[in-house]
């Protein structure tokens, strides 16, 4: 794309004289952009917007292959030399919903089947699973918002991946939205799930992060962790000192501690840390992290979620979180205690790659009935879930499997956080713990 093309493509307009940080908007109906025009010109909210005017009447979805709408945004190399604090997407303004057939191929539009086989270990003993591989990245068609979204924002993250991505609602601010965008708002809501992008509805939700290009570092007094390998490896935790001001941090993470019992026999969870508090410690904030190590409860577990945490039968997460929450209420009653819902940062090193939306869920809903407040890393936590063998690790076979071992973007194993994916996850902490 030429100069000429690319000073016709964006049109900058400063809209604050007081900003403090960068974001490039990126809308496709004028009409809906102008009903959100209060909130980009909200001094308070510090940032300076850059419009991509280009994109008015442009679609997400296309009856085959790539939108040309699309590849109009994934074209432009201005995103990239501007590198903006934030993008708000709001795109799919002019489209319609997805059809139930469409809807229905969310999961199968980003991933191949049958199963590839992948083992977790290059080195002794090795243990191979099944594996949900990605479709390569070209291959992944704009048929329904999960592809065309996918498409957008993978390029974003490739092309800048320091920036803070949002979705927001393509609906005009404030308005009642009629069935059908009811219906659109449900679909894209859930796409912005499965990519842990934050789905924005009301300008509160993105003020909640200013702390990210204000460059302000939020007090959170004294911190107690109950966790898993994700804490343990202290990536994200060093990230949140990074950005806030934490008095002191107890961190009792274990690596494959469960949230929930497995049999008598079974002692690395995250109940069994609350013996390990130190008698000094008197927190502020209490994280239990877990979840990621547990399989879902079956369904006719949840929908007995009342009796189980009467019970506290510690085999569900209800009853699991019913024990913790005692435990800790007891010991700590003025502490804020917040569930931890299990993002991962990668879909694929499971042949089930959106089990962890049903365990968070579940979470969720057992935090809820006990008065609970949760930090939603399923939904707004970062994560890379495409695995194409970038690495040429095999070939899928039982006898060649694929490694997933390997660095990402976000990981260092496409599993655990590096620094670069742990200071997302920290910011979705940040962003909680202010709320509230």
């Amino acid at each position: 794309m030429n100069r000429i093309v690319l000073g016709l493509f964006l049109s900058v307009i400063s809209l604050t004289s007081r900003a403090e940080g960068t974001a490039m908007l990126i809308s496709d109906n004028r009409q809906v952009e102008t009903s959100w025009e209060w909130c980009f010109t909200d001094e308070s909210l510090g940032l300076s917007i850059r419009r991509i005017t280009s994109c008015y009447n442009c679609t997400l979805t296309s009856a085959n292959g790539m939108s040309a709408d699309v590849a109009r945004i994934l074209s432009s190399k201005n995103i990239a030399e501007t590198a903006p604090d934030v993008i708000f997407l709001q795109l799919g303004c002019n489209d319609s919903p997805d059809s139930d057939e469409q809807h229905a191929a969310y999961e199968s539009s980003l991933f191949d089947y049958p199963y590839g086989k992948v083992c977790n270990l290059a080195g002794a003993n090795p243990r191979t699973k099944n594996i949900a591989v990605s479709k390569d990245k070209t291959a992944i068609s704009c048929v329904n918002f999960s592809g065309a979204l996918y498409r957008i924002a993978e390029f974003l993250r490739h092309e800048t991946p320091s920036t803070r991505i949002f979705i927001l609602a393509p609906v005009r601010y404030g308005s009642q939205p009629s069935p059908t965008d009811s219906l659109k708002l449900t679909q894209l809501r859930e796409v912005a799930n499965m990519l842990c992008i934050p789905f924005v509805e009301n300008w509160s939700t993105v003020q909640r992060y200013d702390f990210i290009w204000k460059h302000t570092r939020p007090s959170l007094g004294h911190i107690l962790i109950l966790g898993d390998s994700y804490s343990q490896l202290r990536k994200w935790t060093s990230q949140m000192e990074s950005m806030a001001e934490v008095k002191a941090l107890t961190n009792l993470g274990k690596t494959s501690a469960t949230l929930k019992e497995r049999g008598n026999s079974h002692t690395n969870t995250l109940a069994n840390q609350i013996g390990r508090i130190p008698a000094s410690c008197h927190p502020d904030i209490i994280l239990i992290e877990g979840g990621i190590n547990d399989d879902p409860d079956p369904d006719r577990l949840v929908a007995n979620y009342e009796e189980c945490i009467a019970r506290q039968r510690r085999t569900t997460f209800a009853g699991a979180l019913a024990y913790i929450v005692q435990q800790l209420r007891n010991r700590f009653p003025n502490a804020k205690i917040y569930a931890v819902t299990p993002g991962g940062l990668y879909y694929g090193h499971t042949d089930r790659p959106f089990d962890f939306i049903v365990k968070a869920n579940q979470i969720r809903r057992a935090a809820q009935m006990l008065s609970l407040q949760t930090v939603d890393w399923d939904r707004e936590g970062r994560l890379s879930f495409v695995f194409n063998n970038s690495k040429g690790t095999g070939n899928g076979t039982e006898e060649k499997p694929f490694i997933y071992n390997v660095p990402s973007d976000e990981t260092g194993d496409l599993l655990h956080p590096n620094d670069h994916g742990a200071r997302y996850l920290a910011e979705n902490i940040i962003k909680t713990i202010r709320q509230n």
